[in-house]
């Protein structure tokens, strides 16, 4: 009498990294939140004079901000791959979203911090630095970057949590935190950065759950 052994998938360390890096992006993102020295909503004579007054912070956070751009896509990326398994034109029109989204706050997130800390340095008062903020304004690209962040990000996380609810293969619970991470993310900057940084959280939660999923079901 033969016995057919039925080995367990590998987990490649290739798989395993990903798995790790998934949340990495909006975790880092929400040490941001809490780093800032100054809020979403603040307008220029709010926000320069906090900025002056938080040069280290500031500092630290555009440090954070090139580790989300390192990181974010792996996230998306992940979180794909796992909702594209229940629901393939869904689960890809949602990770590139997602993507494209977290791409464009990569892209326009730092540059109006260095430019507030380089005119601190510079010993400009608050009047300068606000023409030279408004000069950058001009440039249309890194003002695109953040308009194009927030429809990406809300198509790209619902089209996710969709796909993924058709799959069951995440929690509903952790399904459920990504487009509620939106709403937290988007409003939090006018209410409290530590919302802001609870929606960020939320999404690391969601991007988790895929990347165990990810581990657990090999392809």
């Amino acid at each position: 009498m033969s016995t057919i052994a039925q080995a367990s998938p590998t987990v490649t360390p290739a798989r395993r990294a990903l798995a790790l890096l998934a949340p990495i992006g909006p975790l880092v993102m929400a040490g941001w939140a809490l780093t800032v020295p100054y809020q979403v909503a603040d307008g220029p004579a709010q926000w320069i004079p906090k900025a002056a007054a938080g040069v280290a912070r500031l500092q630290v956070s555009m440090w954070m901000l090139l580790a989300f751009a390192l990181t974010a896509g792996v996230g998306a990326i992940v979180t794909g791959l796992v909702a594209r398994r229940a629901s393939p034109r869904l689960g890809t029109a949602g990770l590139v979203l997602t993507y494209v989204g977290f791409s464009a706050l990569s892209f326009s997130g730092a540059g109006y911090d260095a430019a507030a800390v380089a005119s601190v340095r510079a010993g400009l008062d608050v009047a300068a630095t606000e023409r030279i903020l408004a000069q950058m304004h001009t440039f249309q690209a890194p003002s695109a970057g953040g308009a194009v962040f927030t429809p990406m990000m809300f198509l790209g996380v619902i089209l996710l949590a969709v796909a993924l609810w058709r799959g069951r293969e995440v929690p509903r619970w952790a399904v459920l935190s990504l487009p509620a991470s939106f709403l937290l993310v988007m409003f939090g900057g006018f209410i409290a950065m530590p919302v802001n940084a609870l929606g960020w959280l939320m999404l690391a939660v969601g991007f988790c759950a895929a990347g165990l999923a990810h581990l657990r079901h090999p392809a």
